[in-house]
C-alpha cells in the first residue's frame, strides 16, 4: 500500500509537469501568432488593430518564473491565462524574452505612426531594458528623442545603431538630418550668447559709477564751500581787531583838522 501511494503521487506530479510544459508551449505559440497578426495589421496600415494584437502578447509571456517552483516561483497575476508554477527552460526563457521585446518594440512602432511620440519612446526604453542590443527599438527611440528635441540623446542612439549595422540606410538618413539640426541649434546658441556678451560690454563702456557710489558724488564745489563761513569771508592777511580796541576807538573824540 505504501509503495502504491508513492507511485500514485509520482504519477500525479508527472501529469502536472506535463500539463505545465504543455501550457508554456501553448502560450508561446499563441503569443507568436498574435505577433504575426499584429504584423499583418501593421502592414495594412491598421495600426489600432496591430496595437490590440501586440497588447495581447503580454497576457501570454509575462509572469513565468525562471526559478524552480515553490518560494522562488512567481504567482499568477489576476486574469492571465496560466499558473506559472514551473520554472521555464533556458530555451523557453529566450523565446519569452524575445516576445516581450517584440511586444514593446512593435507597440512603439504603432505609437509612432499614430503620433504618440512619448509613449513610443517609453515602449522603446522598456524593450531596451530587456535587450540593449535590439536595433529596431534603439533606432525607433532615436527617432522619438529627435522628435522630442533631445538631440544629443537621439544622436547617441543612432550612432549605436550604426556601429552595430553600418549599412543601415534609415539610420544614416536620420543621423544626417539630426546633425544638421544640431549644427543649426549650436549656431543659434552661439549667436544668442554673443549678443548677450556684446550687451554686457556695451553697458560697461557707456555707464559711469552708480549714483550711490562713494566716488559718484558731486565734485564741482570749491574748497571754500567746505570751510566755515566766517573763515571763508575774511579777507586774506587782515587781522581781526580785538573787541576792547574796537570799543576804545569808537569812544575817542575826533582828531582836530
Amino acid at each position: 500500500r505504501f509503495c502504491f501511494r508513492l507511485d500514485a503521487a509520482s504519477m500525479v506530479g508527472d501529469a502536472e509537469a506535463d500539463e505545465e510544459e504543455s501550457q508554456v508551449a501553448t502560450n508561446l505559440a499563441k503569443a507568436a501568432a498574435l505577433k504575426e497578426e499584429g504584423n499583418e495589421a501593421f502592414k495594412r496600415g491598421d495600426y489600432k488593430a496591430a496595437m490590440i494584437a501586440y497588447h495581447q502578447i503580454y497576457m501570454y509571456v509575462h509572469g513565468f518564473s525562471e526559478t524552480s517552483g515553490g518560494a522562488g516561483a512567481s504567482s499568477s497575476p489576476a486574469g492571465l491565462p496560466w499558473s506559472p508554477r514551473k520554472s521555464v527552460t533556458e530555451a523557453e526563457t529566450a523565446q519569452l524574452r524575445s516576445l516581450k521585446v517584440a511586444h514593446f518594440s512593435n507597440l512603439a512602432a504603432c505609437h509612432l505612426k499614430l503620433g504618440a511620440v512619448p509613449k513610443a519612446r517609453d515602449c522603446c526604453s522598456k524593450a531596451l531594458a530587456l535587450d540593449p542590443g535590439h536595433l529596431k527599438a534603439r533606432f525607433r527611440r532615436g527617432k522619438c528623442l529627435a522628435a522630442l528635441g533631445a538631440l544629443d540623446d537621439a544622436r547617441d542612439d543612432l550612432e549605436t545603431v550604426l556601429r552595430a549595422d553600418p549599412e543601415n540606410r534609415e539610420a544614416h538618413r536620420e543621423l544626417r538630418e539630426l546633425k544638421m539640426r544640431l549644427a543649426a541649434q549650436r549656431r543659434r546658441e552661439a549667436k544668442k550668447f554673443a549678443g548677450f556678451f556684446d550687451r554686457l560690454v556695451g553697458e560697461a563702456a557707456d555707464g559711469g559709477p552708480p549714483e550711490d557710489s562713494p566716488d559718484g558724488g558731486d565734485q564741482s564745489g570749491s574748497a571754500e564751500q567746505s570751510l566755515p563761513r566766517e573763515e571763508a569771508e575774511a579777507p586774506p592777511d587782515a587781522p581781526t581787531p580785538a573787541p576792547a580796541e574796537a570799543a576804545a576807538a569808537a569812544a575817542a573824540p575826533p582828531s582836530p583838522p
